[in-house]
């Protein structure tokens, strides 16, 4: 299976992209490696099925917590001799080690030799910066792919992969459920149109306040976001075999600041169910916003989680929702040209959530 996905800046899409499988699930399975940022679709005539090709030849990815239980994969990727690229990152020039916030639960211990990201001696600073990040929050490493360990052979076939499944993810504390799968071609390009992330370092250098993002794509959209849409519409409605849309967010937050999914190698899992689900393997819960799985069919082997967290993860607050709803209006109403597939999608989930009452 193959899936593809957009993700806002540092909404996790590189850890997702390099993941390997939980321990706990054994050899079960084995993920490879295509891409982390960029894939180029189209539809075959041949099979009737969406294809995906990666142009780039690297990784670029936010160094920032990245680390051997978050990513080991890119940790193997950027390792000496790889020649890999940082870019503000804390630097040894003697050692010609690197670090950032993250990488190790403590900074190193010696500061002989250390350079911030700025190229100020770390070991000079005054008593009152001695707590200062040394690495930039939006510090970066690139490689090339070869370097990446589970990589799959054909990675550079220009003919592609056929694509299974299509994802956006955003970063959101509350509203989004662990995982929605999304049946209707409209609705899913209307999801990704709306696509929301709380702003990162990585975008625009503040946290917390909750943009959005159509497609991931904002930064660098180069026309209209309603021909966009559109064309959207016309390439993966030119498949006879489409894949299945889905939304995940593996960052919803109790009342007290703490994720409710442990995150990382763990969201194969919500992936697992999504292919389950499309193969008709599973049934799911039907929601307003798409369908959720069901606590039993959802693979939770070595997990320990709350089960009011659980409860939350894999549930809609209908009321938040339409509040969403209201702001999703006034954003689809920027756009000149948004396609009427598109708005009557709109409608139908403000509708369903309209109907199902609290």
């Amino acid at each position: 299976y193959h899936i593809a996905g957009g993700f806002p800046s540092a909404s996790g899409k590189t850890n997702l992209a390099m993941t390997l499988a939980p321990d706990a699930l054994g050899d079960r399975y084995h993920v490879e490696f295509y891409g982390d940022d960029i894939a180029w679709l189209w539809a075959n005539p041949e099979d009737g099925r969406i294809y995906a090709f990666n142009p780039e030849n690297g990784v670029f990815g936010v160094a920032k917590d990245t680390n051997e239980a978050t990513n080991p994969t890119a940790l193997h990727s950027i390792d000496a001799g790889s020649g890999a690229i940082f870019t503000n990152i804390a630097y040894n020039p003697k050692t010609q080690e690197v670090w950032w916030e993250g990488k190790t639960k403590e900074k190193p211990a010696d500061l002989d030799g250390w350079e911030d990201w700025k190229g100020d001696v770390i070991a000079d600073r005054a008593p009152e910066d001695a707590d200062a990040p040394w690495a930039h929050p939006n510090s970066r490493f690139t490689t090339s792919l070869a370097q990446v360990p589970n990589v799959a052979d054909n990675y550079d076939d220009p003919a592609g992969v056929p694509v299974d499944a299509i994802i956006f993810g955003g970063r959101t504390r509350d509203r989004e459920p662990l995982v929605r799968a999304i049946n209707d071609l409209a609705e899913g390009v209307y999801d990704g149109l709306t696509l929301g992330a709380e702003a990162t370092f990585a975008a625009e250098g503040v946290e917390g306040q909750l943009r959005y993002d159509p497609m991931s794509m904002r930064p660098f959209m180069s026309y209209p976001e309603g021909h966009y849409a559109a064309h959207w519409l016309k390439i993966i409605g030119a498949a006879t075999d489409q894949p299945i849309f889905a939304h995940v967010n593996w960052f919803q937050r109790g009342d007290d600041g703490r994720f409710l999914w442990p995150g990382y190698r763990e969201n194969l899992r919500p992936l697992l169910w999504l292919v389950q689900y499309k193969n008709g393997e599973v049934e799911g819960v039907e929601t307003p916003v798409g369908v959720l799985p069901k606590k039993s069919e959802l693979n939770l082997d070595g997990l320990d989680i709350d089960e009011d967290d659980l409860n939350t993860i894999l549930s809609i607050d209908n009321n938040r929702w339409r509040q969403e709803m209201s702001f999703r209006e006034k954003h689809l109403a920027g756009f000149d040209n948004v396609p009427e597939a598109i708005w009557e999608a709109h409608r139908r989930v403000a509708a369903a959530l309209d109907a199902a009452g609290e």
